[in-house]
């Protein structure tokens, strides 16, 4: 009997540990910002200057129009700014209209496109680690407003 009440609380604390280390990605929400970088979140990284350069911003999922976060604080809904980088080129500006190179982090590819809204003319990204997944925007290079992972119900 003290047998399988160990194994019941122990398959109860696995179960538990997996839970919480399940990858992070999955509790992303569109619009959060996290630190560019392979770090369980996989962002979509702005950078204001070309080649990868000056201050950037990693932003994960959809964005309608980075003039507003989604990710209200009491202040309101604030534009996306480039928020890494201090000191250099391009820290604290708005994004919408001011990056010039992308990061693609994603597993699945994204777009930058020149309008709000997801249209336009756009920049398409290939998941991290396959075909261009970084580079120079070019059809909206300065001319950015949205962001979206080309991944249907993802």
């Amino acid at each position: 009997m003290r047998m399988r009440s160990v194994g019941v609380v122990l398959v109860s604390v696995i179960g538990a540990l997996m839970m919480s280390i399940s990858p992070s990605a999955a509790h992303s929400s569109d619009g959060t910002v996290y630190k560019c970088g392979r770090n369980g979140n996989f962002p979509l990284c702005l950078y204001y200057n070309s080649n990868l350069k000056g201050a950037k911003v990693g932003i994960f999922g959809k964005v309608h129009n980075y003039d507003f976060s989604p990710q209200c604080s009491s202040q309101g809904c604030l534009p996306f700014t480039f928020s890494e980088g201090s000191g250099l080129a391009g820290y604290g500006q708005k994004v919408k209209n001011n990056a010039a190179s992308a990061y693609n982090y994603n597993d699945t590819s994204t777009r930058v496109y020149y309008n709000s809204g997801w249209t336009g003319p756009a920049d398409e990204w290939d998941p991290y680690g396959w075909g261009v997944y970084f580079g120079n925007l070019s059809a909206t290079y300065n001319e950015n407003a949205s962001q979206a992972r080309m991944c249907g119900e993802c």
